[in-house]
């Protein structure tokens, strides 16, 4: 496992994930929201987007963080492993405000988020994502599935159901 790919349901815990799985294996990580995030609420170019996609792949070892289905394929050709966190997605509506209140009380960004990242809880944008978030399972996952069955034999899928299946498979690294 030298180039992984972590995708999976806003807040399943990936970057919580790619971080532990990292320092055990010594890879760098790479949170594409830390890419495509821009000051202001802007996001990135698409073609820049990408372009940063490609040059993290050209490196010998890597873990990139997240979903951006957009661009999962080209990922999946260049990886050797999947890790997908295949979790229920509206159970995760209670983690990510959890997640967002603790960020806004202690005013510092998600370590997987650029610097100028400002959380925020309860506006257009914000209900906007957890709308994104109680929807995905139904509007996303269908395409991740078909993605994910279309990837290289080469590259091995390892899918974690729940919270215990990740601490084992964390514990067996």
């Amino acid at each position: 496992m030298e180039k992984i790919i972590i995708i999976g349901v806003s807040g399943a815990g990936k970057s919580v994930l790619s971080r532990e799985i990292a320092k055990k294996l010594q890879l760098p990580v790479y949170p594409l929201d830390a890419f495509y995030h821009l000051p202001g609420g802007k996001t990135l170019d698409r073609a820049i987007f990408i372009t940063k996609q490609e040059e993290v792949m050209a490196t010998d070892r890597w873990l990139i963080d997240g979903n951006y289905a957009g661009t999962l394929p080209m990922r999946l050709a260049q990886a050797d492993t999947v890790i997908w966190l295949d979790f229920p997605a509206k159970r995760n509506i209670f983690r990510i405000i959890k997640r967002s209140m603790q960020f806004l009380q202690d005013k510092s960004s998600r370590p997987d988020m650029p610097d100028h990242f400002q959380e925020k809880m309860f506006d257009k944008d914000y209900m906007k994502f957890l709308k994104f978030v109680w929807t995905f399972n139904q509007k996303v996952r269908p395409y991740i599935v078909t993605a994910l069955e279309s990837r290289p034999n080469t590259v091995k899928l390892i899918t974690l159901k729940n919270r215990r299946q990740v601490r084992d498979f964390l514990e067996s690294l």
